[in-house]
């Protein structure tokens, strides 16, 4: 349990390098925070940093043949039901956590679109909650003891440059 611990801090610190690489690259302008790890939305409550404080939740299909990254704001409630019959699947359920570390390396309460670029496969497509195009936003590149601060667009913009599909919807 240790070594997969020391492992996990390893992965993530190059993760988070190779986030703000491609940041740069793409000329990205963004804020990163540092703070108290926080491992869910309502960890997060007392950091005051700029922007929309979003949760992206790892689901999947039945037969796990699909897998989406929902993200939407934190405050808003996950409709299952309603993203089920928008996505035109069957059922929707959470992810393992094992399947989670398989797909986008990192373990739950490090999920955002940013572990995306972990995903070889290119087997999740991020759906987004139409209310959050066009704002200031923030994720955790990788570690929940930061938070990166850009604009929608951008986080668009890096989803197109790691060949990600992704979409809007009203959830």
């Amino acid at each position: 349990m240790l070594v997969i611990k020391i492992w996990f801090k390893f992965i993530i610190k190059i993760m988070k390098e190779k986030i703000f690489k491609i940041l740069d690259e793409l000329g990205i302008e963004y804020q990163n925070f540092e703070h108290k790890p926080a491992f869910s939305c309502e960890d997060a409550k007392w950091i005051d940093i700029p922007g929309k404080r979003v949760k992206s939740l790892f689901i999947r299909n039945k037969k796990a043949t699909k897998y989406y990254m929902v993200v939407l704001e934190d405050k808003k409630s996950f409709n299952s039901n309603l993203a089920r019959k928008l996505l035109q699947e069957n059922k929707l359920t959470f992810a393992s956590e094992e399947r989670m570390i398989n797909t986008i390396w990192v373990r739950p309460g490090h999920v955002s679109p940013f572990a995306l670029i972990n995903n070889k496969e290119k087997n999740v497509e991020v759906i987004f909650d139409s209310s959050l195009k066009d704002c200031l936003i923030w994720f955790h590149p990788g570690q929940n003891d930061n938070t990166t601060v850009l604009k929608m667009q951008d986080v668009e913009k890096f989803l197109n440059y790691i060949w990600n599909k992704f979409r809007y919807l009203e959830l």
